[in-house]
């Protein structure tokens, strides 16, 4: 069994680390090991190297109670298939209570990317309650009024995604930081290793062929 195992590991997924390629060894070669196992196989052979996580220091803001009460919104730009195609950009909705979610891939993040992931939450889910997203102009604008804008009473400009969240009654809470929005960044950071692997072993190169992935 470890002879198989590291075989294959070796020729299918040498850029795994133990847990992930634990899980792919049992669901697509039928090698069933954990992952404490594995890992001491490969460091022994020297294919895989621990890396040891510092200490956080950034306490965790409490989680929302309800399911819809906060909804953290953002897009990673990223080279998702690997140089198989562009690179292109992954919009994630991600519910704090719950951690249900929702991802798509556009082009580039864009207002109307932004709308169509919070069309397909609300026809999906039902219309929530806040998102907490960035300072991007496809959200939120944050520059100053112009002359015309003031004389005609407005002192907030407001996006066209603004406008379409406060006709639903939706709150938008921008986010004065990424470490702000840590759940959705965490995720950025699982996608960016998981799903890009899940992409190649599964031959996906195209991002029609990536619908759907959440």
């Amino acid at each position: 069994m470890r002879e198989r195992a590291l075989k294959a590991y070796r020729e299918r997924y040498s850029d795994f680390g133990p847990t992930f390629a634990a899980e792919k060894l049992a669901e697509a070669e039928g090698i069933r090991i954990s992952k404490d196992s594995l890992r001491r196989w490969l460091t022994e052979e020297g294919l895989w190297k621990g890396t040891r996580r510092g200490r956080e220091h950034r306490s965790r803001r409490a989680r929302r109670e309800c399911f819809g009460e906060l909804i953290p919104f953002d897009g990673s730009r990223h080279d998702w298939f690997e140089g198989r195609r562009g690179k292109c950009c992954l919009m994630t909705m991600i519910d704090d209570a719950t951690n249900v979610r929702h991802v798509q891939f556009f082009e580039e993040e864009t207002t109307a990317a932004a709308m169509t992931v919070l069309s397909y939450w609300i026809k999906t889910y039902g219309i929530l309650k806040a998102l907490y997203c960035d300072h991007k102009n496809a959200f939120v604008l944050v520059r100053e009024p112009t002359d015309a804008e003031l004389l005609a009473g407005i002192t907030k400009p407001e996006s066209h995604f603004e406008k379409a969240c406060g006709k639903l009654g939706v709150e938008v809470i921008p986010a004065n930081s990424p470490q702000a929005k840590g759940r959705v960044e965490r995720n950025h950071g699982l996608d960016q290793d998981r799903l890009v692997k899940e992409m190649r072993l599964a031959g996906i190169s195209t991002i029609a062929e990536a619908h759907p992935v959440s």
